[in-house]
């Protein structure tokens, strides 16, 4: 087996994730994995920079410099973690930050920062990336891609599975006895509204385990109202991100949020995750019998409990399968770099 480097930091952008993947044409293995949280100021940047609509060049081309820095930080700790000699590693697939995604219309355009070219010279390794742009150049939108490893690590011959990723959006993908090949696409919001909105109104960085939003009441009226957001109304194939839901998506719902809780909004948008997760998997053709949670939001037990009451389906998470529901993203990419280098076709339905 070859070693690769999966890289990335993603839409919840709270930091670095980096693993060393062991890939052969029939196997995958998990080998070491690194997670480092960004320096304070370059979180900060990120947020900034993702939220506005107007940020000057030198702050974008000042970022992608320290992304590039911490990054080869990130992938020098990984190593060191091992007694794997670096010219063992035969390439990186590194995805980068998304600081904007577009994947509709007639300029459909995504951007992640991070110098790829800084990151090389840094490392000394190989590098494979622009996943996604390579995607969009082709007809596609440019995300997800999680299907495709979604596909090697959980499909059966037996039932039809939904694999859903519980990042700062939830994607989801079809795979198993129906699916000749993978289909997935963006569902919309998983852990990116929750997460805004208990930072706003309690400093914190995230609900753990949904603890805050359990104690408030579900507000029906206000979730039927985000649930009949276009974007849910949307056929797929279509991809999402921070740049639409976010805290300005809120103005959709002022008069509503004027007259409810900040907890019971809390409870709500909670809700909504797994209400939009059970309207994607009800639209499918073919009967979908288990779901498998990967991502941070695999770990919060409340969004499992409401997902299971939504769709009452068997659920499990991506360890119950041995693999880490916080490595998944990582072994996507250092699998793509494989796929790039031994030259395999990739073929994804969205």
């Amino acid at each position: 087996m070859n070693y690769y480097i999966g890289l990335l930091s993603g839409t919840s952008v709270d930091g670095i994730d980096a693993a060393i993947v062991a890939i052969d044409d029939s196997n995958i293995k998990l080998i070491t994995t690194h997670m480092q949280a960004f320096s304070g100021q370059l979180k900060t940047d990120l947020q900034n920079i993702i939220k506005s609509q107007t940020v000057s060049l030198q702050k974008i081309s000042d970022t992608d410099s320290l992304l590039a820095f911490e990054f080869s930080q990130a992938i020098e700790i990984l190593i060191n973690k091992t007694d794997i000699n670096k010219d063992k590693i035969t390439a990186i697939g590194f995805h980068g930050q998304t600081i904007f995604h577009q994947g509709e219309g007639n300029h459909k355009n995504t951007m992640q920062i991070g110098s790829a070219h800084m990151l090389a010279a840094n490392t000394g390794i190989k590098l494979v990336t622009n996943f996604r742009n390579l995607d969009m150049a082709y007809g596609g939108q440019g995300a997800p891609l999680a299907p495709i490893i979604h596909q090697k690590l959980f499909a059966t011959n037996s039932h039809n599975t939904a694999v859903i990723n519980l990042g700062g959006i939830a994607n989801i993908s079809f795979i198993g006895k129906d699916y000749q090949q993978p289909i997935g696409y963006d569902v919309g919001p998983a852990n990116c509204l929750i997460d805004e909105w208990i930072t706003i109104h309690k400093q914190q960085d995230f609900d753990k385990d949904g603890n805050w939003a359990r104690q408030g009441k579900l507000q029906e009226t206000l979730l039927k109202q985000m649930l009949d957001d276009s974007y849910f109304q949307k056929p797929p194939p279509k991809s999402t991100g921070r740049e639409y839901f976010n805290c300005k998506w809120y103005d959709n719902f002022i008069e509503l949020f004027k007259t409810t809780s900040a907890l019971d909004i809390q409870t709500t948008l909670t809700h909504l995750v797994a209400a939009s997760i059970a309207a994607a998997i009800s639209q499918q053709k073919y009967k979908i019998t288990e779901i498998i949670l990967a991502g941070g939001g695999a770990k919060n037990s409340f969004i499992q409990q409401l997902i299971q009451q939504y769709c009452n389906l068997e659920i499990s998470t991506a360890s119950q399968h041995g693999h880490d529901p916080d490595w998944i993203e990582a072994m996507l990419f250092a699998y793509l770099a494989y796929m790039r280098i031994t030259k395999q076709k990739l073929n994804l339905s969205s």
